[in-house]
């Protein structure tokens, strides 16, 4: 059932649609956006917004309770997912301040339990995402215990952690986001301020932000008043989704909108530790080239409608949130759901463009100038099969109907001899005696290496890749059978899975990448699978 209140308004930038006459309009847009959670049979959400400080909408569509018939209302309790990190990166961004740490300190100096990887991998890298170090979530999940099917905690994460041999890239390379570098400067507080990090926040950030109704949520088993249940939606309705973990600062922050609110409110005006605590925590990380990423401390600094967005959202389980600030406009928009089917960012935005209108655009989309009409003989000799030599993704090339098109059907536009433009990216062909293949520079100027690769084995002849496989960094054992010419990945007790053919060598599992390396011998000595947030986990071939 809906509730909201449109509390108050100040009117002072014409990009704002509503006035005080019109509010009820406004509210009426707002509550048209959540109309499909406005029912006793859906979870539903929350919403709050302020601007120049004061409360001008807030909203509960929903149940936060399916089998109680217990309604969302404003004072309901969510999970705020990754918008929690954003407390993290203050929490170690205040012991610095303290003169307790620096960001610059090498990460082992406070847990001596990582590895040595040849690099040193400092506070920064961790509050940035260019550690390397991969998500352990994602290591997990390749064991077949995927988040919310244990009861993780942060003596778990961290041994995950530590088992991992290799980086995803050298700390400092590359963004590549990862809950481990959040979940490590939680423990990194603890150690440093000799409190819990529960407490730690409770101390210097919620109490001085005011923000009462939030916790972190580091015991799960712990009753939480006016919390909403998190739900996912499968074929037959919802079902319960929560985060049975006691795993956080990556996620795990229980709040409400108004107590974000307030957050943005208290921080951004220096009120929580200076008014530098905060400008310190929007400055934006610089990679080891000098190229500045959008990801600051716990918050993406973007554009939205032309306006500067400080933001992040949130997905843990069945709970999503956004959280974003507009400084331009001192507009701040607070969102928090129970419904994992809800997409935080797009109802965000479409609240937004309430308040910001999008700029109407009259130039026509610029299309990328071709040099000359390539004939397909001349096309023909870029076909073929690539892969990524960061993480062995493949990608298929092939010429139809005098086009050169990628295998998700996107074309690829000739610019000037042996350069393309695909997907806002350059593609850089290279034909040499010792190097054949493609390099993928995209607009900030990241280059990938796609190696040009042979075709894949089929039919029997795929009985070179079967055995059994282990890995130390997935703490699992998989075993390669070939069925009636196909091969199948299984890792007991779950179900085989087909492993389709791309080049030689590699092989799709589930759109994640598994590529078979081989000896000095050519005989397969393991292979290295790459997920998402986790690159080249290597299982070890047995015998």
């Amino acid at each position: 059932m809906k509730k909201h209140s449109l509390l108050y308004v100040l009117l002072f930038s014409p990009a704002v649609l509503f006035s005080q006459s019109n509010w009820q309009d406004t509210a009426n847009k707002i509550n048209s956006i959540f109309s499909k959670w406005d029912k006793k049979n859906t979870p539903g959400a929350a919403l709050s917004i302020s601007r120049n400080g004061q409360v001008i909408f807030s909203g509960a569509w929903g149940m936060a309770d399916l089998e109680h018939d217990v309604e969302n209302t404003t004072q309901t309790i969510f999970e705020a997912g990754s918008v929690s990190k954003q407390f993290t990166a203050a929490a170690i961004l205040l012991l610095e301040q303290q003169g307790k740490l620096s960001i610059e300190d090498d990460i082992r100096k406070y847990v001596a339990e990582m590895p040595d990887y040849g690099h040193i991998i400092k506070i920064r890298h961790l509050i940035n995402h260019t550690s390397g170090l991969r998500d352990w979530g994602s290591v997990a999940a390749v064991g077949g215990w995927p988040r919310s099917s244990r009861a993780y905690t942060h003596a778990h994460a961290l041994q995950i952690i530590c088992r991992q041999q290799s980086l995803n890239n050298k700390p400092g390379d590359e963004f590549i986001y990862s809950n481990s570098n959040y979940n490590l400067m939680a423990i990194i507080t603890e150690r440093v301020s000799k409190m819990s990090f529960a407490a730690y926040c409770k101390q210097y950030l919620f109490g001085p932000a005011g923000m009462k109704n939030t916790q972190w949520r580091d015991d799960y088993t712990r009753i939480v008043k006016n919390r909403a249940v998190a739900y996912s939606k499968g074929f037959s309705g919802y079902y319960t989704l929560m985060p049975f973990e006691n795993v956080h600062g990556n996620g795990g922050l229980l709040t409400t909108t108004a107590d974000l609110l307030l957050w943005v409110e208290k921080y951004t005006k220096g009120e929580i530790a200076g008014k530098d605590f905060f400008y310190n925590q929007i400055r934006q990380g610089v990679l080891n080239n000098g190229s500045a990423i959008n990801y600051a401390s716990g918050l993406f600094i973007d554009i939205y409608n032309s306006k500067k967005t400080i933001t992040h959202s949130g997905a843990t389980a069945g709970y999503r949130a956004n959280l974003e600030f507009y400084p331009e406009l001192n507009l701040s928009i607070a969102l928090l759901s129970n419904d994992g089917s809800l997409e935080p960012v797009a109802i965000a935005h479409q609240v937004a463009d309430i308040f910001i209108p999008p700029i109407p655009s009259s130039a026509a989309a610029a299309t990328p100038p071709v040099y000359n009409k390539l004939k397909t003989e001349e096309l023909q000799q870029y076909a073929g099969w690539y892969r990524n030599t960061k993480n062995n993704e493949g990608i298929k090339l092939f010429v139809k109907e005098g086009k050169l098109i990628s295998g998700n059907g996107i074309e690829l536009n000739a610019l000037t001899p042996g350069y393309f433009s695909y997907n806002r990216n350059t593609v850089k062909f290279v034909n040499e005696e010792s190097r054949s293949g493609a390099h993928f520079i995209s607009p900030s100027g990241d280059t990938i290496y796609f190696q040009k690769m042979d075709s894949g084995l089929t039919g029997e002849k795929l009985a070179i890749y079967t055995g059994e496989y282990h890995s130390e960094e997935a703490d699992a054992t998989v075993s390669i059978r070939l069925k009636d010419g196909k091969l199948y990945y299984q890792l007991a007790p779950l179900n085989e899975v087909l492993l389709t053919p791309a080049y030689k060598d590699g092989f799709e599992n589930y759109g994640n990448m598994i590529w078979f390396t081989k000896n000095k011998k050519q005989k397969i000595e393991g292979f290295r699978l790459s997920v998402g947030r986790a690159r080249n986990i290597f299982f070890k071939k047995s015998g």
